[in-house]
């Protein structure tokens, strides 16, 4: 595979052409393609005359290598699985349908139960008929010490970091203001902060919802789906459709999507390498 440094508006087009013929599971690569080429990481590729035909992109997140990878036939995946071994990342996190990672993972010989995520999309007629009252309020991150400082916190509690080393790499300055920069929701009741979350992928068609957490204090009372449904908002008012997804083992999180009007899609997994 080609690595990439520098990407030509022919290119960019049609790198954008392959992404969107499955927009809604290649959300985030769509949009670092679209708007932020400046920050993109390492991104591989495979072409013919016709276009491009692979893609394999790896950009840190401040706690692991994310890894997002397109196919279009068989070669193609084993040339996407080469280039993976060969890179030999540490921390290396694959994101991708449940089926596709399951299938590196085969050419790569790793053989691995995987836990796969249960992917949503919502049906925005249904969530519309539901009745929704808010005791809580939403609003964007600023660049104050206070907002920073409680990104921080909720960011080490989301990730589950333990070790000093752990909380340093993902509490670092440079990347938790580029997170902030780029749009970091905070949950608020009675004028404190009790939550968090945020876009990752926006594509002409859908917002993909993450990096959903509640402080500990506040749980089962409510205020995640509150979150979520302060999300939606979000994201419909921007004429965009919202996707999220989550482990199938939590099964309230799936009877509160589900109840919001959510509606499940196919498996995904988040899987180390």
């Amino acid at each position: 595979m080609k690595k990439i440094d520098i990407i030509t508006e022919k290119l960019k087009k049609e790198i954008l052409e392959l992404l969107y013929r499955d927009e809604m599971y290649n959300a985030i690569l769509i949009e670092l393609i679209q708007n932020n080429t400046d920050n993109l990481g390492e991104l591989y590729i495979n072409e013919t005359k016709e276009g491009v035909t692979e893609i394999l992109h790896i950009k840190n997140d401040g706690n692991s290598n994310f890894t997002n990878f397109v196919y279009t036939s068989a070669d193609g995946l084993k040339d996407i699985a080469f280039k993976i071994k060969e890179l030999n990342y540490g921390k290396t996190l694959l994101a991708g349908k449940l089926e596709d990672v399951n299938s590196l993972f085969k050419i790569l010989g790793c053989n691995k139960t995987i836990t796969p995520n249960a992917f949503y999309k919502l049906n925005i007629k249904k969530y519309k008929d539901i009745h929704r009252k808010y005791q809580s309020k939403i609003r964007l991150a600023s660049l104050n010490n206070e907002d920073i400082d409680k990104v921080k916190e909720f960011t080490v509690n989301f990730l589950e970091a333990k070790t000093e080393e752990e909380i340093i790499e993902v509490t670092n300055d440079g990347k938790i203001l580029a997170k902030m920069k780029a749009g970091v929701y905070l949950l608020d009741y009675e004028n404190n902060p009790i939550g968090m979350a945020r876009f990752v992928g926006k594509t002409d068609n859908f917002s993909e919802i993450t990096s959903v957490y509640i402080d500990e204090a506040y749980r089962n009372r409510g205020f995640g789906k509150e979150l979520i449904g302060h999300m939606i908002d979000i994201a419909i008012e921007e004429q965009r459709t919202p996707v999220l997804a989550t482990s199938i083992s939590n099964v309230p999180a799936r009877k509160a999507y589900a109840s919001m009007g959510f509606e499940r899609q196919e498996e995904y997994a988040y899987e180390f390498f």
